[in-house]
């Protein structure tokens, strides 16, 4: 399961599904921190090449919702990819795919400036 993302955003698993080089990773942790049309800024223990696609399950931490999305990685911000990363890593994930009920939790929970 996820571990505490901290205020302001939501824990998260992800794990990879397609990059280049072709990779297919364990789940991992991480945080949702913003919404914002369709992209989302997630903050992830390592840096991941743009194009990378993500398998995401985003946490309510009282447990009364799962959004499920699958994402392509636009940019790891602040970091090149290969170098020596930081404890979390920005990153702007474009949505690909997800519900329209979880397109709206994500949006109420996470939108602002």
């Amino acid at each position: 399961m996820a571990e505490a993302a901290g205020r302001d955003a939501l824990p998260l698993r992800y794990q990879i599904v397609f990059s280049t080089p072709p990779t297919h990773s364990p789940w991992r942790p991480g945080a949702c921190r913003r919404a914002a049309g369709e992209a989302l800024l997630l903050s992830l223990p390592e840096p991941l090449p743009p194009g990378t696609i993500l398998h995401v399950e985003v946490y309510w931490p009282d447990g009364r919702a799962v959004v499920e999305l699958t994402g392509r990685v636009l940019a790891a911000e602040g970091i090149s990819p290969g170098s020596a990363a930081a404890e979390a890593v920005a990153h702007r994930l474009s949505v690909l795919t997800i519900s329209e009920g979880g397109r709206r939790l994500l949006r109420d929970v996470l939108s602002g400036p």
